[in-house]
Order: structure tokens, then sequence, then C-alpha cells
């Protein structure tokens, strides 16, 4: 056995000898040409070796290369396709005997890669990695006998690398098929021994540089890795990657990024983790400045694809002058679940605040791989100021009468929809004091179509209107110009384009509604508009103690808008209700109304000019307030006798017991010829009509004075029992211009009085006259007679000129009361 022993021991001191004279008998360098042709057989490509090659066996075996290249592909720009200034590459020879894998540190320095696509899309190294029919049997035959040898003979029990070193490495890859190149340059890696299983130190560093769009950036990576191919688990310990990049044609000139976490993977339990994610960017440019970071826990499960995001945290600042105070601070908080094979993705607790804007919900979304996901979920806006948010955000917003408006603004729902649409359910809008409720639905957000039923508590729209311009002293009286200008906006085109856009149905309810001066309460709104024909049927309204009815269509569809109205009014109070609206009351009593109207146009005047249809009115118990038309008869009639009323305190009003009329309309002229006025006192009668295009009047109204004592001054009026007063109205609706004939008619009445009165006279005078005659046949009286008559003459053209005056007088101070009330 010692003799054996003896024998094994000289025979493996033998071989190591050898190996170790090997080098020195066999020279290497001698094989170049040898491998230069090997290569070029297997590749079609030269194979350039500049250096020496240095080759030792034991107790290293070891191969170092001097500069070495690969030409390029044939039809490329490129020199070569690889060089390499300098490579080593030595394994222990010993360890091998125990199928023990020993590596030094693999060195590679000045590798130079030039990969290239050409404008057709072929690349420089198709021809190495897509091997022909005959390349790709032996590769089979060589694949199944390197399983039988796997099979036969069993694998290395360890591998170890005492590390890696790349140095001043360029990898230069251009497409000229786009016009782009990239350059990865100055790569230097360096590791601490590599082991299965034991984290190693890994050190990187590189320039990019681009041309398209023109921009560079340095690139730094460290990290701790940990590799075990045979348990398939990898780890990356205090990962830590940054990169500064500047750039003219980049958003942002200037980038600083930074990734930081540890990452654990086990790809034979197939599951991934990072922990302690962090995330920064800054960047910025000549205007704006932005601060971002992200942070988190990822863990993913590859075999049930399902994937979560715990304590999802970023934030961002932003840095702008056209933001307010110069800066926008943005803050989103929430937890991601990630559901592949189910194809579904939850947001949960998601926090999102935006300066003084803070939402809050839960977002859950089905089929997200498909073409068409949705989602469903719940959101909650907290209370906040949309004025103070707008001015922050720099938006100006419509002036409104009431500065105070927008100050709350709250939204409550849920929420469902796809990429095209979005249902909201369940709605709870604060807007001030108001309260909106219902559901509201969007689809089709390219051309959007509305769907809605909504319920509003309360509003006064007049706050949110813009206010009312004040009216100079100048502007009093309408002129020419108020009236070109009046006109030039009443010739404006009306938005047909914008009604033939608008798709949407549904319905609103009110229950208090203020606008434009007027109260209502439960108001109903119907809306179907579709295809340029917008129907707003049923309108329903409590108005003023009564009610109000309507349908309302519009009709885009031409290039004339098309108008239809039918509209009634029950048991509404005039007086408040035109307080309300225009500030001053004409008119007061309970109103029944109704109209039918049609016309078209592509402006207001034109739409006046065709109104055409019919409508009726009736008032009770009312007043036309501003003229008190007792009281101008009691006047007239004072001041044909010559004589003086006191100061009166009775309202300026003409009380009736009933007015009404019906009215036709055809192509904007508005003919009544049945309006009747009652009253204790008195009775109107009017007949006329109104053009609606130029506002002007042509009415006339005959006023008479009933045999009664009741009512406004009746008692005083009762002798002027059956007089008809006819007041003509011309002039437009700005400027009545009313003409009365009632002082001919008390005229007369007063010359048949006087009439009277002087036939009296003569009667009692007769004695005398005759008495005269004799005395002139004596030559007594006759001069005494003709002095009398004289001065009666006298007398008569004095008091005509004085009626004359008085007529004035009263034409005058009844156009004045009319002029009034107009």
């Amino acid at each position: 056995m010692r003799t054996f022993i003896k024998i094994v021991v000289f025979l493996i001191v033998i071989v190591i000898a050898g190996l170790i004279a090997l080098p020195f008998f066999i020279d290497p360098n001698d094989y170049k040409d040898e491998i230069s042709r090997e290569v070029e057989k297997v590749t079609g490509r030269n194979l350039t070796l500049q250096g020496d090659i240095g080759l030792s066996v034991f107790p290293w075996i070891a191969l170092d290369l001097g500069p070495l290249s690969l030409s390029n592909a044939e039809g490329f720009k490129a020199d070569t396709f690889a060089k390499v200034q300098a490579a080593e590459i030595r394994i222990k020879l010993i360890p091998l005997l125990k199928k023990q894998l020993e590596m030094d540190t693999i060195i590679l320095d000045g590798l130079v890669l030039n990969l290239e696509t050409d404008k057709s899309g072929k690349t420089n190294w198709d021809d190495l990695v897509k091997p022909d029919a005959t390349e790709e049997a032996t590769a089979t035959e060589t694949e199944s006998t390197a399983d039988s040898d796997e099979q036969s003979s069993p694998a290395l029990q360890t591998i170890t690398v005492a590390g890696i070193k790349l140095s001043n490495a360029n990898i230069l890859w251009s497409d000229a098929s786009k016009g782009e190149s990239y350059q990865l340059r100055n790569l230097n890696l360096t590791t601490d021994p590599l082991e299965p299983g034991v984290p190693t130190a890994v050190d990187m560093d590189f320039d990019v540089i681009s041309t398209k769009p023109e921009a560079k950036a340095h690139v730094t990576l460290t990290t701790n890795a940990a590799v075990d191919m045979e348990k398939q688990q990898y780890a990356l310990e205090g990962f830590s990657f940054s990169a500064i990049a500047e750039g003219k044609e980049l958003a942002f000139n200037q980038a600083d990024l930074s990734l930081k976490g540890d990452l654990k993977a086990d790809l034979a339990k197939q599951w991934v983790e990072v922990s302690d994610l962090a995330l920064a960017a800054k960047a910025s440019n000549n205007q704006q400045k932005v601060d971002a970071k992200l942070t988190g826990q990822v863990t993913s499960n590859l075999a049930t694809q399902q994937s979560n995001i715990d304590n999802l945290d970023i934030t961002a600042t932003i840095q702008d002058p056209s933001l307010p105070d110069e800066q926008a601070e943005f803050h989103l908080t929430s937890g991601i679940k990630a559901d592949l094979k189910q194809e579904t993705l939850t947001v949960s607790a998601l926090v999102l605040k935006l300066q003084d804007l803070l939402l809050e919900g839960d977002i859950q979304a089905r089929d997200i791989l498909k073409e068409k996901p949705t989602f469903a979920g719940s959101i909650h806006i907290q209370p906040f100021s949309l004025r103070k948010l707008a001015s922050d955000m720099k938006i100006e917003l419509p002036e409104m009468s009431d500065e105070s408006t927008l100050e709350k603004v709250e939204l409550r729902s849920e929420l469902s929809g796809s990429i095209n649409q979005i249902n909201l359910k369940q709605l709870a809008l604060t807007l001030d004091q108001s309260n909106l409720t219902g559901q509201f639905a969007v689809s089709n957000f390219s051309k959007p179509a509305f769907n809605f039923n909504l319920k509003l508590d309360q509003i006064d729209a007049d706050r949110y209107m813009p206010p009312a311009k004040e009216e100079k002293e100048t502007d009093k009286t309408p002129t020419t110009t108020d009236n070109a200008n009046k006109a030039a906006t009443a010739e404006e085109a009306l938005p047909l384009d914008a009604l033939r856009q608008i798709n949407a149905k549904g319905s609103i309810d009110i229950g208090k509604l203020k606008a434009t001066g007027l109260n209502s309460e439960n108001i109903h709104i119907s809306i179907d508009a579709n295809d340029g024909v917008v129907k707003l049927t049923p309108l329903k309204a409590n108005l003023y103690q009564g009610q109000y009815n309507g349908n309302i269509i519009l009709d885009a569809r031409s290039d004339a808008l098309k108008l239809s109205l039918n509209e009634q009014v029950k048991n509404v109070q005039a007086g408040p209700l035109l307080k309300d609206m225009t500030g001053d009351a004409k008119i007061s009593g309970t109103a029944n109304a109704n109209a039918k109207l049609t016309g078209s146009g592509a402006t207001v005047s034109q739409i006046k000019q065709t109104l055409t249809g019919n409508g009726g009115f009736a008032f009770t118990d009312g007043a036309l307030q501003g003229i008190n038309i007792a009281e101008i008869i009691r006047k007239a009639k004072a001041a044909l006798k010559g004589e003086s009323l006191p100061a009166s305190d009775a309202p300026v009003q003409t009380d009736f017991s009933s007015m009404s009329g019906t009215f036709t309309a055809n192509n904007g002229v508005i003919n009544n010829q049945d309006l009747a006025v009652k009253s204790p006192l008195l009775r109107i009668d009017g007949a006329g009509k109104a053009n609606l295009a130029n506002e002007t009047l042509d009415y006339g109204l005959k006023v008479a004075v009933v045999g009664t004592s009741k009512g406004q001054g009746g008692k005083e009026l009762e002798e002027l029992k059956g007089v008809t007063i006819p007041i003509k109205i011309t002039g437009t609706f700005s400027e009545p211009k009313p003409t009365v004939d009632l002082a001919n008619l008390v005229k007369d009445k007063a010359k048949e009085e006087l009439k009277s009165k002087a036939e009296e006279k003569l009667k009692e005078k007769l004695g005398d006259d005759l008495g005269g005659l004799l005395g002139g046949k004596l030559g007594g009286s006759k001069a005494k007679s003709e002095t009398q008559s004289t001065e009666a003459e006298n007398a008569t053209d004095a008091e005509s000129e004085e009626e004359k005056s008085s007529d004035k007088k009263l034409e005058d101070a009844v156009k004045d009361k009319l002029k009034n009330f107009f």
C-alpha cells in the first residue's frame, strides 16, 4: 500500500510539473492566426489580436489578453463591433479537481461596443444571434450531448469569483432608422467576491449621452447584492441609484433623481418584496422648479399575480411664477392592491391634498387589462373655499353681485364608470347655503351626453350673477345712441352651435329659487336635449301664491332657431311679482294669463319679428299703480270751473275689480281688441297694437265715469256720469306719448250750462230791455242798452281765453300722469 501511494504522489508531481513547464514549451502567440481563422469561420468576422497572449496553468489557469478587436458587420459605419484594451481571467487549478470553481477577479479594461441599426431596421449583431440551419442542428446535438453529460456527471459543487472589475467601458448605440443615438461612456463596475447567497458590494457609474433629445446624465449605483442561482434567491440591500441629467431640449433643463430601497426576490417561491422604497426627484428650468418624493412598501406574488403597495406617500412642491405665492403643494397617501389574474385594482384610504383642497376616497377597478376597464368607489371633498382656491391658482372668476359667494364647497358621492363614462350616485354637493342631491352621469367624453336627476333645496341665483351697472344721470333719458346700442346687442347671433352640442336628459327640483329678483318655490324642470332640439317640458313652479306651468322648445337644427312657448300662470299676485322683477309694481291684483307663441331667427330681434300666436290675461281685485284716473278727472272738473282742490292724500293708483283681455301675435305685432277694466267708478275699454320688433305702441283707451257714489271719489264725480274720455297712446315702450281729449268733452258740458244760465238772465231782463226800447223811442236809454251788449261780448271772450288755458294745463297734467304710469 505504501508503495502504491508513492506511485500516485509521483504521478501527481509529474503532472503538475508538466503543467508548470507547459507554457515554457508552448507559446500561445504562435496560434494567433489559427484562432483568428476559427473565429472568422464561425462568425464571419475578423478577430485581431494586437497584443501578446499570456498563458499559465499552475497554480492558476490564467489567460491574459492584450488589445484585441472584432470587426463590424458589413454595411455598418463603425470599423469594429467590439474591442478590448485588456482582459484577464484566472482559475485555480487544484480546486477544479474537487469540482470547485474558484476564479480570481475578472478584469476587462477599455471595452468599446458599437451597436447599430441601419435604415432598414437591420442590426449589426443579427448575424451573431441568428444561427443558420446547420448551426441550429449542431446546437441541438450539443445540447443533447450536454444533457446526457449532465446526467452522467455531477455539476460543479461550488463557484466563487473574487470579483469583477470593468473599467473605462463605452457602449455606443445608434439607430439610423430613427435618427437617434445613445452612448454609455466611462462605464466602471467593481464588485467584492461573488459567492452564492453571500452579499457583495457593487459599485457602478457611467455617463449617458443622447442626441435626440440632446441631453446628458451621470449615473451612479451602489448596493450589496446577494445572488443564489441554485436557490433562485436574489437580494439588493441598501440599493441606491442616482442620476443627474441636463439638456436644453428636456422639459426641465436640469434634473436630479434618486431611488433607494431594499429588494428581495425568491423566484422559487415566486415572490418579490421592496421595502423602504424611496424615490426623489428635483427638476428645474428657467421658470419652474419641482421637488417630489415617493415612499412605500411593495410586495408581489408572481404565482398569484397579486401585488400590494402599502403606505404609499407622495409629496410634491412646485414653484412657478404663475402660481399663487409662486408655489403649490401636493400630497397623496393611499394603499394599492392589484390582482392581474382577476384583473382588479383597489385604491384604498386615498387622501389627496392640493393647496386647500382635500379629497378622500376609495376606488375599485375591474377588467384593468381589457380595452374597457370599469371602476367604482366613493369620494369626499372636504369643505373648501372655491374663491380662495381660484385666487391661489390665479384663475379669474366671473364678477358676481355677492363677493361672499363660493366660500363653501363640499362634495360627497358614490361613483362608477369606465374610460368613457362616469356616474355619480348619492351625490351631495354643498354650495354656500345650498344643498344639491341626486344622481348625475356623463358618457362619451368626446361628445358628452348628460343624464341627471337632481334636487336643490334652495338657492339665490342673483348672488352669482354679474352686478347691475349703476345708471348715470345722463343715461336716464333714452337717446338715439342708446337705441342703437340696444339694437346692436339684440343682433348678436344666438349660440346655435352650442345648442346643437347639448345632449342631456333629466330633471331638477328646486325647493326655493330667487332669480332676476323673482322668488319661486317647488320648481320642477325637465330637460330633453339631443340633435339640436332642446325641450324644457314640463316646467312647473309655485309663484307668488299662484302656479306657473310651461313648455319651451328650442330647435337649432337649421340656420335659424325655432322657438315654441306654451305658458300659463294661475292666481299669481302680480304686484309682488312685478315689484321683485322690476322694482316697481305697475299692476297689482290676482293674475291669470296664458300664451302660446312661436318664432324663429338667428338673432333675438329676428325672433321678435316672427313671434306668432295668441294668449289672454285676467286680473281681479287690483290696481293700476302710478295713475289715479279719478283724481285726474276731479282736477279737470275743478280747473274748468276755475276752482282749486286741496292736496289729496289718496294713493296714486286706479283701483279695479277686474281687468281682462286677449291678444293675437302675428310676426311680432301684438294685437289686443278687447281690453276691459271695471271698477265701481270707472269703465275702461282698450284696443290697439304693440310692435315687439321696434318697441312701438298704437293703442287707444276709452275711460267712462259710471253713475255710482261708490269707489274712488265717486260722489264728487256724480255729475260726470256718462262722460267718456278717449286717450290715444303712441310712441315707444320707453317713451309712450299719450294724447288726451278730455277737456273738449268737459267743455261741451260746461257750455250747455252757460247757455242755460244766459237764457235765464235774458228772461229776467226782458222787461228792462223792452222798457229800454220804449225809452229809446222816447229818446231815453239806447246808449245804456248798447253798453250792456258790449260788456256781455267782452265777458264771453274772456271766458273763452280762460277755458283755452285750462284745457292746455289739464292735458299736460294728464300726459304727465300717463307717462309716469307707462
